[in-house]
């Protein structure tokens, strides 16, 4: 009998503790999950987490109008709707709404500005114009300040190295290789898919009060952008030539992008889209739509913490667009002008004569022209990648405004005196700008980088 009671109590215990193991084990795994017991309803509801990171930090969170700490922090909060605003003195608030659902981790990255942006002189050359080399960082600079032996063209290459090996301002060059009858301010830039060479086309001076509705002539040269052209190559007579070669070459180059992207959504971009640029991250593509579409859906359901920013699956001709190629999301950027694009030409192939006897070869397919270089280059003067990949910058009127992709926390970092012909974004993530600070008595403004960060 007592070898009986002890068997029992011995079986007893283990089950006890095997019950007491599984419990304690289940409820580690629900804590780690996201699950948590409300004592004063005494029910059990799921919560989610929201990593919230800001730069710079730290700023302060807030929660619904509540302070939850500092950023970067991690956040457990019961599913539900919330609005997250970060806060720092001296920079720009950031806001977001959510709705977070339980066992889901999200992430908010908030990038904030200065309030009051500096000025840094990056050139004391004098320039007359800039031209922003397609859609990387480099630019082209023209000085005619009457100086014989530095006036010119120059290639500024900006750095986020305080010291370089190589200076980031080069002679490309000296305007004295021109013909005196050359306006040298009207030189118009069209590069190669590459950006090493550019072909450079100057008007020459006419007496406009002289001479009415004249064809103004031009010559076309074509130059290096590594280093210095000692002598020129007059290339006019065969300009358009080599601008067919190289479109042939750049239009390859935006197939190729076209391919990387869903093949559920790749004959619709091959129809609809004009690409403007790939994201610093080649997770997101800047286009315009050439005509009204439809985006089919790729992901459903959506990926679990994706951007939650209502999206625009309809798109419309002449309207700028984001895609994340990674989350399958869509969003328009409002522009302050509206976007001038040309109406397709397509044409529809002559039938093939039933009547021939010799069997007729198809002719091998062209591909699909998805190039406009004037449209493009017209967007790359307005809107431009944040080096971050999620956020853009976009020039309107007298001003300079950033924004998340999705065109969210829409902010005005600059609005102070610039050329606005042109502006462009360094590698450290402020503006680069022309200015003229003392426009009495000096003629000539000089690069900037605004200190917005």
């Amino acid at each position: 009998m007592k070898i009986v009671i002890d068997t029992t109590r011995n079986l007893f215990l283990r089950l006890f503790f095997f019950t007491l193991f599984v419990v304690i084990l289940v409820g580690v795994i629900a804590y780690a999950r996201g699950y948590r017991f409300n004592f004063r309803e005494g029910t059990v509801s799921s919560t989610g987490i929201l990593s919230v990171n800001s730069n710079p930090r730290p700023a302060k969170v807030y929660i619904n109008g509540s302070l939850h700490g500092a950023t970067d922090t991690n956040l457990t909060l019961p599913y539900g709707h919330y609005t997250v605003e970060i806060k720092k003195e001296g920079y720009s608030s950031w806001k977001k709404d959510v709705s977070l659902k339980g066992e889901i981790v999200m992430s908010l990255n908030a990038l904030l500005f200065s309030k009051n942006p500096s000025l840094t002189p990056l050139t004391n050359i004098g320039i007359s114009k800039a031209i922003s080399v397609g859609n990387t960082d480099k630019i082209i600079l023209l000085s005619t300040t009457g100086d014989s032996e530095k006036d010119g063209i120059y290639l500024f290459e900006p750095s986020s190295q305080p010291l370089t090996i190589f200076p980031p301002l080069r002679l490309l060059m000296l305007q004295s290789l021109l013909d005196p009858e050359i306006d040298m301010n009207t030189a118009e830039f069209e590069f190669d898919p590459n950006f090493r060479q550019a072909i450079v086309t100057f008007s020459y001076k006419i007496d406009e009060s002289l001479v009415e509705d004249t064809e103004v002539p031009t010559v076309s040269y074509l130059v290096t952008l590594e280093g210095q052209n000692v002598e020129l190559f007059d290339i006019t007579n065969s300009k358009e030539t080599i601008l067919a070669r190289w479109n042939v070459e750049k239009n390859k180059e935006l197939l190729k992008i076209i391919e990387t992207l869903p093949k559920k959504l790749q004959k619709t971009a091959t129809e609809s889209f004009y690409i403007v640029s790939l994201a610093p991250d080649e997770k997101k593509v800047m286009y315009v739509a050439k005509q009204d579409a439809s985006l089919p859906i790729v992901l459903d359901p959506p990926l679990i913490g994706a951007n939650q920013t209502k999206e625009s699956r309809d798109i419309q001709r002449g309207k700028l667009y984001i895609y994340d190629k990674k989350e399958d999301k869509n969003f328009h950027i409002p522009l302050s002008k509206e976007i001038q694009i040309p109406t397709p030409t397509d044409t529809i192939p002559e039938p093939i004569p039933t009547t021939t006897i010799e069997p007729v070869q198809s002719p091998t397919p062209t591909p699909p022209q998805i190039l406009n270089e004037e449209l493009v280059h017209s967007i790359q003067q307005t809107v431009l990648w944040y080096p971050t990949s999620d956020y853009i910058a976009v020039k309107e009127d007298k001003q300079i405004i950033v924004m998340q992709y999705d065109g969210e926390n829409k902010e005005v970092v600059y609005a102070g005196p610039f050329n606005s012909e042109y502006f462009g974004i360094s590698p450290d993530w402020n503006l680069m700008v022309v200015i003229n600070l003392n426009p009495q008595n000096n003629p000539y403004g000089d690069l900037y980088s605004v200190g917005i960060r």
